[in-house]
């Protein structure tokens, strides 16, 4: 993915944000339906295999595994469904148009982005397990692994390191803002949810600005041409 970012200018909070806030302008209702096929698939499928595991086992047996399992199993099936919103927020910050549909191109990467959501979050739970911030580092430093997976053509542990170290080199930043983001869209879902038709979006670009920032780094320390459009 290649984005209009300025390599040796470190981005920040304020620029991210305003940043995100302009380029959200025209997209929001292609988000609201990205977003809308998830939470269909999602309810969907959770109907059918809350159902299905009812049905096979027994719930006296196994009150644990019938409760779980099937939220267990369905949020590492649409992971990919949820990495394609994160897609259009990074096609959207490099100033690529943007199609709702896009959503569904990381199942072309199906069985090694579902190793690296199994894998992500194993650690994240063992982190937050130990401690809550090992928990907190985890879920953040790995959060653009698919994208370096799916653009960079690297190997499930390989995405996972990179995201790691750049993450790392900009972490209390990437903190600080996964925070403002996460409150004032929890405040927009309060407000009868009314605010998120403009809120989600921005969160998404925003999350796009700084991986077309970091993805820099990572692009300065790699041979060229290793390099592959998502």
């Amino acid at each position: 993915m290649k984005a209009n970012h300025d390599a040796n200018k470190p981005w920040t909070i304020e620029g991210v944000l305003k940043n995100a806030s302009i380029k959200h302008q025209g997209a929001k209702l292609t988000f609201l339906q990205a977003i809308l096929v998830y939470c269909l698939c999602y309810f969907v499928l959770s109907l059918v295999f809350s159902y299905s595991f009812t049905t096979l086992v027994s719930p006296d047996s196994y009150d644990f595994l019938v409760e779980n399992l099937p939220g267990i199993v369905l949020s590492l099936l649409l992971s990919p469904l949820g990495y394609g919103i994160g897609l259009l927020g990074i096609k959207k910050s490099a100033g690529l148009e943007i199609d709702y549909n896009m959503i569904v191109q990381p199942y072309r990467h199906f069985l090694p982005l579902l190793l690296l959501a199994t894998l992500v979050s194993l650690i994240t739970l063992l982190g937050f397990g130990l401690f809550i911030l090992p928990g907190i580092y985890f879920a953040l430093s790995y959060s653009f692994a698919p994208y370096l997976l799916m653009g960079k053509k690297m190997g499930v542990w390989e995405s996972m390191e990179a995201s790691r170290k750049a993450v790392t080199k900009n972490f209390g930043r990437f903190l600080i803002l996964s925070l403002i983001l996460a409150v004032v869209n929890v405040v927009g879902a309060l407000l009868l949810l009314i605010p998120l038709f403009w809120l989600l979006p921005i969160s998404v670009i925003a999350f796009g600005e700084v991986y077309n920032h970091i993805e820099k780094d990572i692009e300065a320390v790699e041979p060229a041409g290793d390099g592959a459009d998502a």
